[in-house]
């Protein structure tokens, strides 16, 4: 008998010590709870002797609006997102600010991978972004890192849902199925779009790359409403002539070539005098072609009458043969980007020429300076060495002391034979340290022949190296060398990033 009462008086004493355990972590649990809630009082009450809690909400969404706006373009979408959740995990109040302030959830940069369709994530982000952003305009670019047709329908169908609010939309696709693409956009209402780029890569359609086939057309067949404040238009690969935008505000117009087509001259001809407002224009990688069997068949001339920036790169068709039939009568400025020859008729409107990658020799040097007799402004980079020496040649003769007053010699600092003797500012990218001691040499001659370089302007690299060969003193003395690390916007003056340039 008194075994089982021990194990009875054993078995009470451990439900006993059970219950008392229950208590105690019941009363533990409860007063977690307090300290939790206690120590969320003292952070909200201290977070008000924090001097930015003294910013009313719209100053603080502002804040957060810069912030977010340096982050747009040099780190991954998936950072400028994560920026936005973590700022609002600060507080409750940050929490709303940013919820609140649609300018914070209005510029959406998303690349949409195969299965957009079925994966829930995906959609709810960019859902979460058009939401949010209220009745904010939309700057909006995309790039479709897939090749699957049922992925376009769910992502078109978001977006244009929104339309209304386009201001600007770039999209790059991988691949395409056109006629899905016209579908969606063709009806599309767009009263504030200024910005459209489409860049198409392939279409569902493969097939061989030669021979090349014209354009299908380039009537307009999306936004067949109008697009009536459109500004800057960018059509590249399969997208030329099939997918162009009911509009002639077009101010700015990107051409960008798809190796298996080409454009007709009556094609072209009519795709760019359908733009009477046309300011700006380049073409990338286009073929262009306009001779027939028929020597007598010649091409009719194209007027672009307000036209002032022209670029150009690696263009299939040689521009020797393009440029003779456009007559541009305000062209001011001249892009020239991986050309390997140059040849055009004299241009003496034009007074800024930009050159990047093109390798030319003495004889197309000569061409510039024959097509552009009154060029201002040079850029070029680290591939036209052969135009420091260049720029030496012909020059006037030095006024000297001993020269008497009916000497043969010219001063004249417009002599015909000076060449770009207007020139005023060089901007030099990437100056080889091999070519310094013959670009300092040209700026030096080019002042005491009275055709000086007033302004040479230099990037790091170019600093550097100039520094190095100890001839900084010596190109101070004969121009101004201003610092400059930026990098030169097309068209200049557009006033904010162009994500999908194709230059």
């Amino acid at each position: 008998m008194s075994l089982d009462a021990d194990l009875a008086r054993h078995e009470a004493t451990i439900q006993k010590l059970e219950s008392a355990r229950d208590d105690l972590l019941r009363q533990l649990e409860e007063l977690d709870l307090k300290l939790l809630s206690e120590k969320a009082q003292y952070s909200q009450l201290r977070n008000h002797k924090v001097a930015i809690h003294a910013l009313p909400n719209e100053l603080l969404g502002l804040v957060f609006g810069l912030a977010h706006s340096s982050l747009r373009f040099d780190r991954p979408d998936a950072q400028r997102l994560r920026f936005l959740v973590h700022t609002s995990w600060v507080c409750t109040r940050w929490r709303q600010v940013i919820l609140r302030t649609p300018l914070l959830w209005n510029t959406i940069a998303m690349t949409v991978f195969s299965g957009f369709e079925g994966y829930a994530p995906a959609q709810e982000s960019l859902l979460a972004h058009l939401e949010r952003s209220g009745d904010a305009y939309l700057d909006m670019e995309f790039f479709l890192a897939t090749d699957n047709p049922k992925d376009f329908l769910p992502f078109f169908d978001t977006i244009g849902s929104h339309s209304k609010r386009w201001r600007r939309l770039s999209v790059e696709m991988n691949s395409a199925d056109i006629p899905i693409v016209r579908k969606v956009l063709q009806n599309l209402e767009v009263p504030k779009l200024e910005h459209f780029s489409l860049n198409i890569w392939e279409t569902s359609e493969k097939g061989l790359l030669s021979p090349r086939t014209p354009y299908p057309t380039i009537a307009p067949q999306i936004f067949m409403k109008g697009a009536t404040d459109l500004c800057l238009l960018r059509l590249a690969g399969a997208a030329l002539g099939s997918l162009h935008p009911q509009s002639t505000s077009i101010r700015i117009l990107h051409v960008g070539g798809w190796e298996k087509s080409f454009f007709t001259w009556a094609q072209f001809r009519s795709l760019l005098e359908s733009l009477p407002r046309l300011e700006n224009l380049s073409l990338h990688e286009l073929c262009i072609r306009h001779n027939t069997r028929n020597p007598l068949d010649q091409p009719a001339p194209m007027n672009l009458p307000n036209l002032r920036r022209l670029r150009l790169h690696s263009p299939f068709t040689p521009i020797d043969r393009i440029l003779p039939l456009l007559s541009m009568p305000k062209l001011e400025q001249v892009s020239l980007h991986t050309l390997e020859t140059f040849e055009s008729p004299v241009m003496p409107t034009v007074t800024y020429l930009h050159l990047n990658g093109c390798a030319f020799d003495d004889v197309h040097y000569e061409e510039l300076f024959a097509s552009f007799p009154n060029i201002q402004h040079v850029s070029v980079d680290e591939y036209a060495y052969l135009l420091y020496n260049m720029l030496r040649h012909s020059l006037p003769p030095v006024n000297d002391a001993t020269t008497a007053p009916n000497s043969n010699s010219n001063p004249n600092p417009n002599s015909t034979t000076c060449p770009w003797s207007s020139l005023h500012t060089l901007t030099v990218r990437d100056l080889a340290s091999s070519e310094v001691n013959v670009f300092v040499e040209m700026v030096r001659q080019r002042k005491e022949a009275q055709v000086p370089i007033k302004t040479v302007r230099l990037d790091r690299r170019g600093r550097n190296v100039v520094r190095l060969k100890h001839k900084g003193d010596q190109l101070a003395e004969h121009t101004s060398v201003v610092s400059w690390d930026g990098t030169e916007s097309w068209p200049p003056g557009l006033g904010y990033e162009d994500p999908h340039d194709l230059v």
